[in-house]
């Protein structure tokens, strides 16, 4: 195809040719990092500067604080600052900007860190400077990024076919996050659209809900794989997950009465999605009441629209998970008090089973705890819980021995009632990602390693910050991140070479009296 190149060079617009434009563009971006890294440098200089002054106050502190004491001026507690310390006036003029009880607080080894940690990027910064080649490894580096973040693959393909096209075909395989809510509105997101976030961050806006109405499933699958339908009368139904609502983050979807054939009073108790019929050998469902049930996954694929019998249920027990099984995985079991119980999965502990059965005792419970969650350990993995009040952590499976069916178990998690009850727990790898839907809507997307891991008997970090009244309410599991949305290290500019010491204008206020009584360190 012909493009009309035209540019402006040194203010002139020529036509060019592909080979001189792409001569000019690395021209312009070799400028452009020259000038970058020149900021950057003169930000980082003139900060470890004040580091400088801020170490030497340091070493002699007594001294500093009586002569700014005995000052009656700015001018002459300054004056004195640069004869005490040897430093100039900058220096002495950073030192008085601050507080007292803020200069006393001052942790040496903080600041002795900060300073090194400029220094290394000082020389980094001299060096790319001095150096053509690291700057021309530096535009290829960013056209890279650029190319992962926003390239894409040929949109027209040229393949030879023989035969019908089914209207799937011409469906694109997508990533997307599934919300149900208990009202029965149900509408799939690309996951793109949540972007990625550090832990305790506050997430984004993930659906429109009505008073009344909370998501109670969420999981992340692709356009094309199905989606089996538990419901609270033991039930499956099944769908592709492109016959689903396509919808924005915000919106709330449409009625599941539109695409499954419901009986009267049947709601959705759990949902599985899986790739084919052959992704697994077994699919073990677990109850509220604590019963599992293991049965072939081929017994479940049919044509059906009115659904199947999956399971036969005790009276006011439902579906609380669903998962595929081979012979030789292991299953673990989640009570909502956190407690936890693992076993295996042959047919020697769960014997397989017909669809119109009732299941046998998976994990026993005291008084009115019941489950909440079964997953599929993996070798490796994390056991992630998380509470509805934001705190989540992350404990190596190894720590759960395998033990038999219907026992109590062990604590999966340490609660406490400031940090809420335990709302989800899933089997994670390290480089998974963890969807969490708070009552108002908002989603928040993080990386299970921004948990920090700790022992099952521990209470966990924040995920995610709350507002006032609301909590968590559903939570699932993503898979590895493309590094499409991660955040960016941090880097030395405008905003980020801010002292991370809180430090107050005014000077007058650095010369009052104030007790020497330092700060409590904010944890």
């Amino acid at each position: 195809f012909g493009a009309n190149m035209l540019a402006l060079v040194d203010g002139m617009p020529r036509t060019l040719t592909l080979e001189q434009f792409i001569r000019h563009w690395v021209s312009h971006q070799v400028e452009v990092i020259q000038r970058r890294t020149r900021y950057r440098l003169r930000k980082a200089e003139e900060r470890a500067h004040i580091l400088r002054g801020y170490l030497k106050a340091l070493d002699a502190l007594d001294e500093v604080i009586a002569l700014i004491r005995a000052s009656s001026t700015v001018e002459t507690a300054r004056t004195g600052l640069m004869e005490l310390l040897d430093i100039d006036e900058l220096q002495a003029t950073a030192i008085l900007d601050m507080q007292l009880r803020r200069l006393a607080a001052l942790e040496h080894q903080k600041i002795q860190d900060e300073y090194d940690d400029l220094m290394t990027k000082i020389a980094d910064y001299t060096d790319i400077l001095n150096s053509p080649e690291r700057q021309r490894a530096i535009i290829s580096e960013e056209l890279l990024e650029v190319t992962e973040k926003f390239g894409d693959d040929r949109r027209s393909q040229f393949t030879a076919f023989d035969g019908d096209v089914a209207d799937e075909d011409l469906i694109a395989v997508d990533d997307v996050v599934i919300t149900i809510t208990s009202g029965g509105y149900a509408k799939r997101t690309k996951s793109e659209l949540y972007r990625a976030q550090r832990r305790g961050g506050k997430g984004v806006k993930g659906a429109a809900l009505r008073t009344d109405d909370v998501v109670e499933h969420m999981f992340v699958t692709t356009t094309h794989h199905w989606l089996l339908f538990f419901t609270n009368k033991g039930r499956v139904y099944r769908a592709k997950g492109y016959q689903l609502p396509e919808t924005g983050r915000d919106a709330r979807g449409q009625h599941v009465a539109n695409l499954l054939a419901f009986q009267p009073d049947e709601t959705i108790a759990q949902v599985l999605a899986i790739e084919n019929y052959e992704a697994g050998e077994h699919l073990v469902l677990s109850t509220r009441r604590g019963m599992v049930k293991k049965t072939k996954l081929s017994e479940y694929d049919t044509n059906r629209t009115g659904g199947i019998i999956a399971i036969n249920l005790a009276p006011e027990d439902e579906v609380i998970s669903a998962r595929l099984v081979s012979e030789n995985d292991h299953l673990i079991m989640f009570s909502r008090k956190g407690m936890s119980a693992r076993f295996d999965a042959k047919d020697e502990t769960l014997r397989p089973m017909g669809r119109a059965t009732g299941g046998v005792i998976g994990m026993r419970f005291r008084g009115d705890d019941a489950l909440l969650a079964m997953d599929v350990i993996r070798e490796g993995a994390f056991v992630v819980t998380i509470t509805d009040g934001g705190f989540a952590k992350r404990t190596n499976v190894d720590e759960w021995a395998a033990k038999g069916r219907g026992i109590l178990g062990v604590r999966a998690m340490k609660l406490v009632e400031e940090r809420g009850s335990m709302v989800g727990a899933m089997v994670c790898d390290e480089g998974d990602q963890i969807f969490a839907i708070a009552s108002n809507g908002i989603v928040i997307r993080t990386k299970v390693d921004q948990i920090r891991p700790s022992g099952r008997d521990t209470m966990g970090v924040r995920l995610m910050n709350l507002a006032d009244g609301d909590a968590i309410v559903a939570v699932a599991r993503g898979g590895e991140s493309e590094d499409e949305d991660e955040l960016d290290d941090v880097e030395l500019n405008d905003n980020e070479i801010a002292d991370s010491i809180d430090l107050e204008a005014g000077t007058e206020a650095a010369i009052e009296v104030e007790a020497q009584t330092p700060e409590a360190p904010v944890e």
